[in-house]
């Protein structure tokens, strides 16, 4: 088995295009971080490569500080894979580059976390679910619309309260304002408004490939939950990215959480592989 690193992640990006594309909806992350970075140099803090035997691809990395190492691999070669992410922790180890923590595959992390020691928190266990035909959702009261400025304090203090009961952490104020309203001007945010003119539900698009898009940011507030909202709105937002042609939808669920499974089931969106995450604790 060959390690193979790339001096820029366009160089990834274009040696992986095969991969990539067959992969393309489970690629997500470390596809989006190379293309994010795609004319930057690699260095210790920006790492792309391979592994492969007899040429085939058998596990995909990229690392983008502050975000995790992301692992990839074919779901046919998962022995070879992991015996390829324990030699990446020992190589990464040995030359001394910094990582924020592992994202991928469970079997792919644990062979890493394994190889590498130390001490990893699990910051979240979720399933990657695919959908490419809208099974439409039940009508629900209010007006399901794009997002506008006076939207924007309302679905900040919910991204904060998402990160509290579903990260059991707290987002950076600033950066959740800001990231969200460019989502705001860019059109990517959809909430759902109530009859009396409160909002019930919210979902956003990021992660645009060729053929699909994810759906992220999705929530609901408490008092709301258990009346179709969640659904109605990622329902609006597949449907229109279905309809401007792309092959398919795919979020995150977390995988502890059955009921969020079944109403994203419901809609149409079925299980692909798991993706878990976990953060490197260091003594900062």
């Amino acid at each position: 088995m060959m390690q193979k690193l790339y001096p820029a992640p366009g160089d990834f990006l274009r040696d992986n295009h095969t991969f990539l594309e067959e992969h393309e909806a489970l690629c997500q992350l470390n596809r989006g971080n190379a293309q994010t970075s795609q004319d930057k140099p690699c260095g210790p803090e920006l790492l792309f490569g391979r592994y492969e035997q007899d040429g085939r691809p058998v596990l995909l990395f990229g690392s983008a500080l502050p975000w995790n190492l992301c692992l990839n691999a074919p779901s046919d070669t998962a022995p070879l894979s992991a015996q390829a992410a324990a030699e990446l922790a020992g190589w990464l180890r040995k030359e001394k580059l910094p990582i924020a923590g592992v994202t991928g595959r469970e079997d792919l992390c644990q062979a890493f976390m394994g190889a590498y020691g130390g001490e990893f928190t699990q910051r979240s266990a979720m399933d990657i679910m695919m959908l490419t035909e809208l099974i439409e959702p039940p009508v629900v009261p209010g007006t399901i619309r794009r997002a506008g400025e006076k939207d924007l304090e309302t679905i900040c203090q919910w991204v904060h309260a998402f990160y509290q009961e579903a990260l059991h952490e707290e987002a950076d104020p600033e950066g959740v304002r800001q990231r969200n309203q460019e989502r705001i001007q860019k059109g990517e945010t959809l909430v759902l408004e109530l009859p009396g003119g409160d909002l019930a539900s919210m979902a956003h698009t990021s992660r645009e490939t060729e053929r699909g898009i994810a759906i992220s940011g999705v929530y609901t507030p408490p008092e709301h939950r258990g009346h179709g909202y969640c659904q109605a709105t990622v329902g609006a937002l597949c449907r229109e990215q279905l309809a401007r042609g792309k092959d398919y939808c795919t979020l995150f669920v977390d995988r502890k959480n059955p009921i969020s499974n079944r109403v994203y089931r419901k809609i149409g969106f079925d299980v692909l592989e798991d993706c878990s995450e976990y953060r490197l604790q260091t003594d900062d």
